[in-house]
């Protein structure tokens, strides 16, 4: 169906959801390219801000857990 079906409230949501994924893509880029404390505590914010703490912890957990085994190999 439309994005917009919902209304114009849903489609805002969809609209600042969008931008805010936008935003976490940016600030990745950013720290991938420059590593840092800066660059490292921008990211964490923005998939804070973007899906909730619990959600950005357990997506940087799994990160963390994924790098870990995949060096053994």
């Amino acid at each position: 169906g439309d994005v917009a079906s919902g209304g114009p409230v849903d489609a805002a949501r969809t609209e600042l959801l969008m931008e805010a994924m936008a935003d976490v893509r940016v600030r990745a880029n950013r720290y991938v390219q420059e590593p840092g404390d800066d660059a490292w505590n921008d990211l964490v914010s923005a998939l804070a801000r973007t899906h909730g703490d619990s959600e950005a912890y357990d997506l940087l957990r799994a990160v963390e857990i994924r790098l870990r085994t995949s060096r053994r190999w």
